[in-house]
């Protein structure tokens, strides 16, 4: 148990280096510098890398090593698309299953991500992600749950505001579907959500005005 843990602990140290900018893209990242700097064995790094690459922040070239991959607005807007038909399917089937206690909580992550948004950006960012994942959640469904980590870690390293009232709105609009059942509605409202951020990256893009999350 103590060895999953370390590395599930210098997994999220190594991701945290390259969401950041510490890590650059094309950086080689060596399995023996960063055990003697982490104090762990290189197998508890080797594995810790290989979660990374099925996250897609790292890649492996043989006989070469590890390199931090380049996540530019092309494979972003691709998890974009896979996260529309996650999150979609996960509101339908969250349908039913969300008692009276998980909506009420999912309506006030909802405030307060609009809250938060005036003043505390990365705070807003942090709940956002914790409101889809509950949503996610609730879908009991395992597989899409662990899927859903993929796209969740991409969407850390962009940057994308949207209007926080239009978010709230949207937000809403998934929560209410969800607390009276409507399985179609709750689908179209989640999709519709992610679409409007995959367009507004998009639009950054073409106008130059893309923003990472690495500084």
């Amino acid at each position: 148990m103590k060895a999953r843990i370390a590395r599930h602990e210098i997994r999220d140290e190594i991701q945290r280096r390259i969401l950041s900018g510490e890590s650059k893209p094309g950086e080689r990242l060596s399995q023996q510098s960063l055990a003697r700097e982490l104090g762990v064995a290189q197998g508890t790094v080797r594995e810790s890398l290989i979660e990374l690459q099925w996250l897609g922040l790292v890649e492996s070239i043989d006989h070469l090593g590890v390199f931090v991959d380049n996540l530019d607005v092309s494979r972003i807007c691709e998890a974009y698309e896979v996260r529309e038909v996650m999150e979609g399917l996960a509101a339908r089937l969250a349908c039913g299953q969300a008692g009276r206690a998980d909506i009420a909580e999912l309506r006030s992550m909802a405030d307060n991500i609009y809250k938060l948004a005036q003043e505390k950006g990365d705070e807003a960012a942090s709940l956002d992600r914790s409101f889809h994942l509950h949503i996610t959640k609730l879908s009991r469904n395992s597989t899409l749950i662990r899927l859903s980590e993929t796209y969740r870690v991409l969407g850390m390293a962009v940057r994308a505001f949207r209007e926080p009232s239009i978010i709230h709105a949207e937000h809403l609009r998934i929560v209410e579907a969800i607390e009276h059942d409507f399985a179609e509605e709750a689908e179209r409202q989640a999709r519709s959500h992610v679409i409007g951020t995959r367009q507004m990256i998009e639009s950054q893009a073409v106008q130059d005005k893309f923003a990472s999350a690495r500084v």
